[in-house]
């Protein structure tokens, strides 16, 4: 599990400094609560089970567990970003246990049960209230505008591959170029941006057009047999001469 070294009474992350993509992804859980919550009210139970389907195979999966698997698995265990992932996922497990239990109900008791730190010792025996959270109107435009780049970047990545110029998107650097406000966003979220893409190395430069111009070229450096990013840090180290300079680090915190 994911979960299994968090102790919500100790590594939960205030709302305010979640990452970028796990607020994203607890807005979009609300909106999805409150979808539910209508079709249940109305008994149209096979709206609810569409709606529910749709979130778990896109926005959770294709988009938000695909993204945040690195961090999870390779950042330093105590890293902010991998104790806020951890803290979204201790919210949203609990959050689709409570809405799954009319439907499920032995299968989201078991779910339940394996969720460590709850008082409660069944889902049936806790309040489904509403799940309250919210990003601003500038946080969701920016988002929106993150994944018009990031689909316009995929098929890129694609016929790169197809053209065995790179084999998976992680052997990539990707350069986009452009002007205005996709150029702007790109700049102030080019980490975020990094991992929605999943590419080892992103470029934002100015150019011409307000769309931004994508452009795929392999990344620099070395595979890291760690994290599988490419990095020019690799075998910078003696100690650790396959890993990059993250991992070197994530290694040494977790031995001393």
């Amino acid at each position: 599990s994911n979960l299994y070294d968090f102790d919500p009474a100790q590594h939960t992350v205030a709302d305010s400094e979640l990452t970028g993509l796990d607020r994203w992804i607890l807005d979009a859980f609300a909106k999805l609560d409150a979808d539910v919550r209508t079709a249940f009210d109305k008994c149209e139970f096979h709206i609810a089970y569409q709606r529910i389907t749709q979130f778990v195979s896109v926005e959770l999966s294709a988009v938000y567990h695909d993204t945040v698997k690195d961090r999870l698995y390779t950042s330093p265990a105590n890293s902010p970003r991998r104790r806020s992932t951890q803290t979204t996922l201790y919210r949203l497990v609990q959050g689709f246990a409570k809405m799954l239990s009319p439907m499920l109900v032995f299968t989201a008791d078991e779910a339940w049960e394996a969720i460590s730190h709850l008082d409660s010792a069944s889902v049936h025996l806790t309040d489904w209230e509403p799940f309250e959270f919210s990003i601003t109107a500038e946080e969701s435009a920016n988002w929106e505008t993150m994944f018009a780049i990031r689909e316009r970047t995929l098929p890129m990545l694609e016929e790169a591959r197809q053209a065995k110029q790179i084999g998976k998107s992680l052997e990539a650097c990707v350069t986009l170029a452009g002007s205005g406000r996709e150029l702007e966003i790109g700049q102030a979220h080019g980490e975020d941006l990094r991992e929605l893409i999943n590419i080892s190395q992103l470029k934002l430069e100015a150019g011409e057009g307000e769309e931004l111009q994508v452009a795929v070229t392999n990344a620099k450096g070395e595979k890291c047999e760690r994290c599988w990013r490419w990095e020019p840090t690799v075998g910078s180290h003696d100690d650790h001469a396959t890993l990059c300079n993250r991992c070197v680090e994530a290694v040494n915190q977790a031995t001393s």
